[in-house]
C-alpha cells in the first residue's frame, strides 16, 4: 500500500498577523510578509500516514502540495520527517482559486502521481489534515474525494491493517465508528491524533538533496476553465478587521455592585435591545434578482430529533426567504422520521423534501451527497445552507462539487445584497461573513459563476424562530434510488460518545482561561460565579473554558469555547483570566453581554466586552460573588419584612 498525503504552506497564525498583509482591494493575502510553516493538522496526517505505512516496509509516501516555489520548504520539511517523494503543483495559472478550483487541481496532481510515480497502483491511501489553519474551511478533502469518485473517512482516530483489510476508526455523527472500505483509493482526514513525527538533522540533510517533482498545468493536463481564478465558484466581496463590527466600548464600572446593577439591568431588557438593534430587511422594491428558486435548509437529526443548528439555520432562511419573495425549503433524509415534517414546516419550512431510505438511516456521505445532489439538480433552489457541524462540513463540499456550486464554510453573518460595480450588477445575492486566518480578519463572500449559493453556518450564531403549530406547507416525497451494492464504505461497528454537555443553549455562561492556572481555581472560582448568577437571573448557567485551559486540563473539550470548540451567543458571558485570542472571539463575540476579569487593562478581551474587571481573578471572582449574594438578599427582603408584619 503507498500513501500521498496533501501538505500545505500556511502563514503561523499564533503570531499577530501586521495590517499591511492584507490587500484590502483584492481581497487576498499577501502571503509573502508572513512566516510561513507547514500546516499543523497536515503534520498529523503525515504522522497518520508513516504509522500506517511501517505496516508494509514496500510502502512509499508521496507528499504533495500547490503553491509558489517557495512552497518547496514544507515538501523538504516533509521529507525531513518520514516522506519518500515530494510534489509541488506550481504554475501562475494556478494562482486565485478558491476551493473547488483547489481541489480539482490537487486531483490531477494525484492522479499524476497514480501513473508515474506508483506505476499505475491504485493500492494507495490519500491522508489530508482536517483543515488548514489559513482557511479552516475542511472543504478541499472532501471535494478531492468528489473529483476523484472515492470515498472520505473523515475524523479518523485509528486504524487497523489485518491480512489487507483495513479498518478506520473515526468520530462519526453518533458516536466512534469503525468503518471498512471494499476498494481503494480511499481518502482520510484526521485532526490531532497523536506525537507527531519530528525531522532529525540527518534526514533534513538528506532531504534537500531530494529530487523534488515541479508540475505545472500543461503537464497535469488540466482544463483552462477549472483552475485559478477562473475555475472558482467564489471571490472575496470584503475583508475587515473583527473590530469593525463592535458597536460599543468597554464599560469598567466602580465597583462589583454597580457591575451587579448593569449586568442585570442588561440581562433582563435583552429582548427589546435586540429589537432595537435588528437591521433593516433587505427589499428588492421592483427590482429583477439575479438567481432564482427556493431558499433551502439541510436538516440534521439523530434518531428522530432535530439538531438545534437545522432550527437555527431555518429560523435565518425564513428572513433571507422573505427578502427574496421565496418559499423556504427543508431536506429532511433519514429512515421512519417523517413525523419531523410536520416540526419543520411549524418552525419555518413551507416544503418539506422528505426522503425515506433504510440506507439513510445513519450518516455515510455517499448516498447522502448522492440523494441532495440529484434534489438541488431537479428543484434548483437559489440558497442551500448546511450546519458547521461534522457531517455538514463532510457533506456540503461533495454536494456543491457536484452540482458545480459556490460553498463559503464556517459562516456567521448572512445578508441578502446588491453588489453593483462597473459592469457587473448582481441583485438580491446572498453575502456570506466568515472568519478567516486564524479569526484575524473577516471576510465577506458571495458566489460566482453558479445559480446556488451554499454555506455552512456555525451552531449557536443564529436564531431559530418559535414554533407555530398552525402553519401550513407542503410535504415533497422522494424516492432514493440507492442500493446496497453501490457503496464501498460500510459501518462495522459504532460506540456511542459519552454525552457531552452543549453549551449552545444556555443563557448564562462563566468561562475560566489559562490564567486561571489550576483545574482547582476552576472548582473555586468559576463554578461558584456560575452558581451565584444562576440563582441571581433565575437562568441556565453553565461553566466554558478556552482551548488553552482546556489543553492543560482544567475543563474537558466539551467545555470549550472558541474556534475549534463550541461557538455560543448566550445573554450572558463572563470570561475570566481569557486573554481574548481571536480563535477564543470568534466563538463567543456574539453574546449579547460579555464581562471581562482579567489583570492584564490592555488584555484584548476588553476590546469585546460590554463591562470589564481590571483586578486579579482571586480577588475579583469573590467579590463580585458577594455583590451577586447582596442583590439575591435585597430582592428577599422586602418578602421577608412582609411576612414578619403579617404574623
Amino acid at each position: 500500500m503507498n500513501y500521498i498525503v496533501l501538505v500545505k504552506q500556511v502563514p503561523d497564525v499564533s503570531k499577530l498577523i501586521p495590517p499591511d498583509a492584507w490587500d484590502r482591494e483584492k481581497g487576498t493575502l499577501r502571503r509573502g510578509v508572513l512566516d510561513n510553516v507547514l500546516n499543523p493538522l497536515d503534520v498529523q496526517a503525515l504522522t497518520f500516514a508513516c504509522r500506517m505505512a511501517e505496516t508494509d516496509e514496500r510502502s512509499r509516501i508521496a507528499c504533495l502540495t500547490m503553491g509558489p516555489p517557495q512552497a518547496k520548504e514544507v515538501l523538504w520539511d516533509s521529507l525531513a520527517r518520514g516522506a519518500d517523494e515530494g510534489v509541488l503543483l506550481t504554475d501562475r495559472a494556478f494562482a486565485g482559486a478558491d476551493t473547488i478550483a483547489t481541489s480539482y487541481t490537487l486531483a490531477q496532481g494525484i492522479r499524476k502521481i497514480e501513473r508515474d510515480v506508483f506505476q499505475g497502483s491504485r493500492d494507495y491511501i490519500i491522508v489530508t489534515g482536517m483543515q488548514s489553519t489559513d482557511g479552516d474551511t475542511a472543504q478541499v478533502p472532501p471535494q478531492i474525494a468528489e473529483e476523484l469518485g472515492i470515498e472520505q473517512v473523515a475524523y479518523a482516530q485509528s486504524f487497523e491493517f489485518n491480512h489487507g483489510l483495513l479498518r478506520v476508526t473515526r468520530i462519526g455523527p453518533r458516536g466512534m465508528e469503525t468503518l471498512v472500505p471494499d476498494r481503494f483509493p480511499i481518502l482520510i482526514t484526521t485532526p490531532v491524533w497523536s506525537e507527531p513525527i519530528y525531522g532529525s538533522f540527518h534526514r533534513a540533510r538528506r532531504a534537500r538533496s531530494t529530487v523534488l517533482h515541479e508540475w505545472d498545468a500543461k503537464s497535469l493536463q488540466v482544463a483552462a476553465d477549472r483552475i485559478g481564478l477562473e475555475g472558482s465558484r467564489t471571490q472575496v466581496y470584503r475583508i475587515f478587521s473583527p473590530s469593525e463590527m463592535r458597536d460599543h466600548e468597554c464599560v469598567f464600572p466602580k465597583d462589583m455592585d454597580e457591575l451587579v446593577e448593569l449586568v442585570e439591568k442588561k440581562f433582563r431588557s435583552q429582548g427589546a435591545i435586540a429589537a432595537s438593534a435588528a437591521e433593516e430587511a433587505y427589499c428588492l422594491d421592483g427590482k429583477t434578482p439575479t438567481r432564482r428558486g427556493e431558499v433551502w435548509v439541510y436538516i440534521e437529526q439523530e434518531e428522530g430529533v432535530i439538531q438545534a443548528v437545522s432550527l437555527e439555520l431555518l429560523g435565518e432562511a425564513s428572513k433571507l426567504a422573505e427578502s427574496l419573495n421565496q418559499k423556504v425549503g427543508a431536506v429532511l433524509l433519514g429512515h421512519g422520521e417523517e413525523h419531523l415534517c410536520d416540526e419543520l414546516i411549524a418552525r419555518g419550512a413551507d416544503k418539506v423534501y422528505w426522503a425515506d431510505h433504510p440506507l439513510l438511516e445513519d450518516f455515510l456521505v455517499s448516498p447522502h451527497k448522492k440523494v441532495v445532489t440529484e434534489l438541488v439538480l431537479r428543484h434548483g433552489p437559489q440558497v442551500l445552507l448546511f450546519g458547521a457541524t461534522p457531517v455538514g462540513r463532510e457533506l456540503a463540499p461533495r454536494v456543491a462539487y457536484r452540482t458545480n456550486s459556490g460553498l463559503t464554510a464556517d459562516c456567521t453573518k448572512l445578508e441578502i445584497g446588491d453588489y453593483l460595480k462597473g459592469e457587473t450588477r448582481l441583485v438580491g445575492i446572498l453575502k456570506q461573513t466568515r472568519p478567516a486566518l486564524g479569526g484575524n480578519i473577516m471576510a465577506t463572500i458571495m458566489t460566482r459563476g453558479s445559480k446556488c449559493q451554499m454555506a455552512t453556518v456555525r451552531p449557536g450564531v443564529m436564531r431559530p424562530r418559535r414554533a407555530d403549530p398552525a402553519r401550513q406547507g407542503e410535504i415533497v416525497w422522494v424516492k432514493p434510488d440507492l442500493r446496497e451494492e453501490d457503496l464501498h464504505l460500510k459501518i462495522a461497528s459504532m460506540k456511542p460518545l459519552a454525552s457531552r454537555k452543549s453549551l449552545a443553549d444556555a443563557e448564562i455562561i462563566v468561562s475560566g482561561g489559562k490564567g486561571l492556572g489550576s483545574r482547582a481555581n476552576f472548582d473555586d472560582y468559576v463554578e461558584p460565579l456560575a452558581a451565584a448568577l444562576r440563582r441571581l437571573l433565575n437562568a441556565r448557567a453553565e461553566v466554558g473554558a478556552s482551548r488553552l485551559a482546556v489543553e492543560d486540563g482544567f475543563r474537558d473539550h466539551g467545555h470549550q469555547v472558541g474556534q475549534t470548540g463550541q461557538t455560543v451567543q448566550p445573554k450572558l458571558y463572563v470570561a475570566v483570566g481569557i486573554s481574548g485570542a481571536v480563535q477564543h472571539i470568534s466563538g463567543m463575540q456574539h453574546s449579547d453581554t460579555i464581562v471581562a476579569i482579567n489583570k492584564d487593562p490592555n488584555a484584548r478581551i476588553f476590546s469585546y466586552a460590554h463591562f470589564g474587571v481590571s483586578q486579579d481573578f482571586q480577588a475579583a471572582v469573590p467579590a463580585l460573588i458577594e455583590a451577586v449574594e447582596r442583590r439575591i438578599a435585597c430582592k428577599k427582603q422586602p418578602r421577608a419584612m412582609l411576612a414578619t408584619s403579617k404574623s
